[in-house]
């Protein structure tokens, strides 16, 4: 992981092998589960202590699947799920919230949170590590994680596969993850978006001004959700035009190679960046994202203390 107490906030000073292990964990626990879930329905550690997860920001997916985690790993979750209720809506800090809850002894804290607040600096200054749950645009390393677990598990190795990045690329932490965590695995990364939705400093890779090119190009396709509640005003334009141009369905699709992958992060623009139709593809593997989700993180709590 990338500091000497465990933390993970970015993915650039993680190693190959210490990736290809995590997946190897990550495989063992979704093996281990699946055999004690038909045999006895009993799956879970011993007690081991309490974990922080504070998410300051709305989540579903990354809110439960490390929920559950934490719960099969051993820890309790102590969960702040917004501000509603909290000192937070009486003027208290992010920070302070941190600091007072690390008062209450957590082995750990899982965080999620906006532009707004450090990680880096609130890592620096506690000694429990600290896993990034999603940082405003800085990141979401497990997410990036779980998504190279999944086509792991269907390929073995990412080693020279194209991944194409289709949508709200600009306002995307998962892109940012991925732009880190591709040179290590040694993928390569497409843009295929409309202008307004590209970075303004586009880093190393493919851009596709047209979908159908992007989608015979990429090994994996990965749709972004459109970010309303980051966009101006005046670029609302674009829902109306995006399905049309960049929205996934089975006829576009057919362009993708018979043995890649579909994917989101989610959550789903039904009718934006990809329909309903798409999950019934076999090629479509959301869902298997979401159920890796939780055994990548699950690998990575049990690793905190090793």
């Amino acid at each position: 992981m990338p500091s000497s107490k465990s933390s993970l906030i970015k993915l650039d000073r993680l190693t190959t092998p210490k990736i290809e292990k995590l997946f190897s964990d990550s495989m063992t626990l979704k093996q281990n589960f699946n055999k004690h879930q038909l045999s006895s329905g009993v799956y879970h550690s011993g007690y081991k202590g309490t974990a922080a997860l504070l998410f300051f920001e709305p989540s579903t997916r990354t809110r439960f699947s490390f929920e559950a985690a934490c719960s099969r790993a051993g820890y309790h979750p102590l969960i702040l799920d917004g501000g509603v209720g909290t000192s937070l809506e009486k003027g208290e800090t992010i920070e302070d919230t941190i600091y007072n809850i690390r008062a209450m002894r957590p082995m750990f804290f899982i965080v999620r949170c906006n532009d707004l607040v450090n990680l880096n600096e609130i890592d620096a200054s506690i000694s429990e590590p600290v896993l990034n749950a999603g940082w405003g645009r800085q990141g979401h390393p497990t997410q990036a994680l779980l998504d190279t677990l999944t086509m792991f598990e269907k390929w073995n190795t990412l080693k020279g596969k194209n991944i194409l990045f289709v949508g709200d690329i600009k306002h995307s932490r998962v892109v940012s993850s991925h732009l880190e965590l591709a040179p290590i695995l040694g993928y390569k990364i497409g843009f295929s978006a409309p202008p307004e939705l590209l970075p303004s400093v586009k880093p190393q890779c493919e851009v596709f001004t047209k979908l159908d090119d992007g989608l015979n190009w990429a090994d994996a396709v990965i749709a972004l959700r459109v970010q309303k509640e980051r966009h101006d005003s005046e670029n609302i334009f674009l829902l109306e035009d995006y399905r049309e141009a960049y929205g996934l369905n089975l006829k576009r699709i057919q362009a993708l190679k018979q043995d890649g992958l579909i994917m989101h992060p989610g959550p789903i623009n039904y009718g934006i960046e990809l329909e309903s139709e798409i999950l019934s593809d076999p090629r479509s593997c959301i869902l298997k994202q979401v159920e890796n989700g939780v055994f990548l993180r699950e690998a990575i709590i049990r690793g905190l203390f090793n």
